[in-house]
């Protein structure tokens, strides 16, 4: 009888190993996990852990738009972008928790470009999740509640079995494998995040330097909607990450990345999203800056060659947008009241204080 059970044990037992190691033969042979950026951004972060003050939070806006280097050079700081592609507020939510179990922070800068927080449920946009959580620590309790709350055992299977979300190309799997057996992963490396055709780079601590300038005009991805500028989703984990970072002792600073203006122009009822945040902003005794907004034109002189399309900043849109962030910043830190560097509604920006994009835009239109 004890025999039996011991069978039984060591053949659930080799079962397992088997279904562990099959998995990670797939996973070794079909998965690119060298080519992401939040893999080496997440690699970055965790190498730093116990040095960062200060973290910048957010979508594609956020890591395409502000450069931590700068930001230090300027400051005085140890800053990180933790910025992900399509980020929704519950992968901000996810990592501000992640980043704050190792470091203790100062400041949190979420970016707040409004299609992410206009989302119904972070179901709809899984690839923004397993970007993420493919490359947090195992042990992480955050990375599992996050994979639980957007998707349930479905998601968390998808954790086991990356395959089923991100399969390499049949034609590169030869160069995948040369890179994960030599130094895919080395930390430092950023030969396998940068993509001279595309024109985007990796430049180190979540910052992607993109160039090219807006080619096809500058269509709305989204219109907001008046009587709920925010969806419940949008409220629900801006509140959670308001309140987090309220018990933690951390200032949370909100800010939207400049969009173009003739970007603003298109997107009806921007002014209702802008709004809610500032009274958001001042519920919680903080502040909301947008920059598409921003008055001193001479300060930030942004235009056509500073877009890489109808919403990004490219690379040098970034820098110097970065470093009227860096002065922004240091005057609040002074005790200025930073609201009057902004435009005080949509209206006013588009009518006194237009950039160029407006007036390309027109021109492309009538070529």
């Amino acid at each position: 009888m004890k025999a039996t059970v011991l069978r039984k044990v060591a053949a659930v037992l080799a079962f397992l190993l088997f279904t562990v190691a099959l998995l990670g033969a797939v996973d070794f042979l079909l998965v690119d996990d060298v080519h992401a950026y939040s893999r080496v951004m997440l690699q970055e972060l965790y190498a730093q852990a116990g040095q960062i003050d200060t973290l910048f939070l957010g979508s594609s806006h956020c890591y395409r738009s502000v450069d931590p280097a700068t930001v230090d050079a300027r400051l005085g700081t140890h800053s990180f972008n933790a910025g992900s592609s399509q980020q929704l507020p519950d992968g901000s939510f996810a990592l501000l928790q992640e980043a704050a179990s190792q470091n203790d922070l100062k400041t949190v800068y979420l970016e707040m470009f409004y299609t992410g927080y206009n989302q119904n449920a972070s179901r709809d946009v899984p690839m923004a999740c397993y970007l993420i959580t493919d490359y947090m620590r195992w042990n992480s309790p955050y990375r599992y509640r996050y994979l639980w709350e957007m998707g349930g055992l479905a998601a968390c299977a998808d954790l086991v079995m990356p395959a089923r979300h991100g399969i390499a190309a049949p034609g590169d799997w030869l160069s995948l494998w040369k890179a994960k057996l030599t130094d895919g992963y080395a930390l430092g490396n950023y030969a396998y995040v940068s993509y001279p055709e595309d024109g985007e780079a990796y430049r180190g601590n979540g910052f992607v330097y993109t160039e090219g300038i807006p080619k096809d005009g500058f269509a709305t991805l989204l219109d907001v909607n008046p009587d709920q500028p925010l969806s419940d989703f949008g409220w629900e984990y801006l509140t959670r990450i308001a309140d987090f970072c309220e018990e933690q002792g951390i200032r949370l600073v909100l800010f939207t990345a400049p969009l173009p203006s003739a970007y603003v122009s298109n997107t009806d009822n921007y002014q209702a999203y802008v709004e809610a945040l500032q009274h958001f902003a001042v519920q919680r005794h903080t502040v909301y800056w947008d920059f598409s907004l921003y008055r001193e034109r001479k300060a930030l002189d942004l235009g056509m060659g500073d877009y890489s399309d109808a919403h990004h900043l490219n690379g040098t849109g970034a820098e110097k947008f970065t470093a009227v962030l860096c002065d922004v910043i240091a005057r609040d830190a002074a005790g200025e009241d930073t609201s009057a560097l902004f435009c005080d509604s949509v209206q006013e920006k588009l009518t006194d204080y237009p950039d160029n994009t407006i007036f390309m835009a027109d021109a492309m239109l009538n070529s």
